[in-house]
């Protein structure tokens, strides 16, 4: 009777314990690791506490990037134990679901490396000096930026209660001076009602842009396919008046913040929408392929295209490359779209030719790949 009482109780203490806290483990290790994605940008998805101290960095400004955006490849780093070692060992391990001295691999329920830990104890100091040392640079531009977008919106608020002010105003005197204004003061006062609008269009444009950059990017796994037709149904229903032909690519994914994806598409999608308006036929295009082991976004449109001769300007506030008159808008949308992809370490570009339409590239981490 003794031996099974005791088993009895031993196994109700082993219920009782508390599960392990294995984030509190995994974090407070010793050893200098950081969890990598299995995907070709080895994004980093969570780092020691000793790494932490070790390079003076928050985990805030690490996770979200891709290892070799934190590493970057340089003439220096091709030594035995430089990033350019790294790479190979990564994408070695990647390939084989072996693990080395330095990388062991995380393997999911069907036999697929799901993530990868990285032990950088023996990486050449001077790699993680130099991180170290552009982490902080990245830190004073970051306060910098900070400071800028905390002026942008004190300004822009302090104009919108003008803008407002003014609106009513003229509103106030239209009712008030009904019957006595002749038909030249109620053109003058639809003007004014009509550029209020246009500078009140463009501090929300403004107000976009600063936001873009201040809210704190949360990633995760992102069905961009549900994401792209959501955002064109939306446009369809702003414009119910047009026909719009949209071909959306089945099964696209991205490591993101959904919300900054969100806006980013929204406006490549509103461009497409916008300059394709005087096309009949008109036809949106958002796809993707693997170029390189890495994703290539796009966003293709038939409508009026513009001179690549410009193009260098295209992310550029408040650069149009086509006339008012012709278009609406306050050239912010790309220049909105432009700090949301670098602010997830990847490129955006485009292509195209007057009359021809125009396809806007984006990646979400990693650097530019021509597909």
């Amino acid at each position: 009777m003794a031996t099974p009482l005791r088993g009895r109780e031993k196994r109700s203490r082993t219920e009782e314990a508390p599960a392990l806290d294995f984030e509190l483990l995994w974090r407070s290790a010793p050893s200098l690791l950081l969890v990598l994605d299995a995907g070709p940008a080895f994004t980093v998805l969570d780092a020691s506490d000793a790494y932490l101290r070790v390079t003076d960095t928050s985990r805030e400004r690490i996770v979200g990037r891709g290892f070799f955006d934190v590493f970057p490849e340089t003439a220096q780093a091709h030594g035995p134990t430089g990033v350019a070692s790294s790479r190979a060992a990564l994408e070695r391990v990647l390939a084989t679901g072996r693990g080395d001295g330095f990388n062991s691999p995380v393997l999911a329920t069907d036999g697929s490396v799901r993530y990868l830990i990285h032990r950088l104890d023996t990486l050449d100091p001077g790699v993680v000096r130099r991180a170290r040392e552009r982490d902080e640079m990245l830190g004073q531009l970051e306060r910098a930026n900070e400071e800028l977008d905390a002026f942008v919106q004190s300004t822009t608020h302090g104009l919108q209660t003008s803008l407002r002010a003014i609106d009513s105003f003229c509103r106030l005197f239209e009712k008030m001076r009904a019957n006595s204004l002749d038909e030249g003061v109620r053109r003058l006062l639809m003007r004014i009602a009509a550029h209020v609008n246009r500078m009140d269009t463009i501090i929300e444009g403004l107000l976009g842009l600063s936001n873009s950059g201040r809210s704190h990017i949360s990633r995760r796994r992102v069905d961009v396919t549900a994401v792209a037709r959501r955002v064109a149904e939306q446009w369809k229903g702003r414009t119910p008046s047009r026909t719009v032909s949209v071909h959306v690519a089945e099964g696209m994914e991205a490591w993101a913040d959904e919300t900054l994806l969100v806006m980013a598409l929204e406006h490549l999608i509103g461009n497409a929408w916008k300059f394709t308006r005087l096309r009949p036929d008109a036809h949106v295009d958002i796809g993707a392929r693997q170029v390189s082991g890495q994703t290539v976004f796009h966003v293709r449109d038939n409508g009026v295209g513009f001179d690549m001769g410009a193009a260098d300007k295209l992310f550029s506030p408040f650069v149009r490359l086509h006339g008012a008159g012709d278009f609406d808008g306050h050239g912010i949308g790309l220049a909105t779209v432009r700090r949301i992809v670098e602010r997830h370490g990847g490129d955006i570009w485009a292509e195209s030719q007057p009359g021809a339409g125009a396809t806007f590239f984006f990646t979400l981490s990693g650097a530019r790949a021509i597909p």
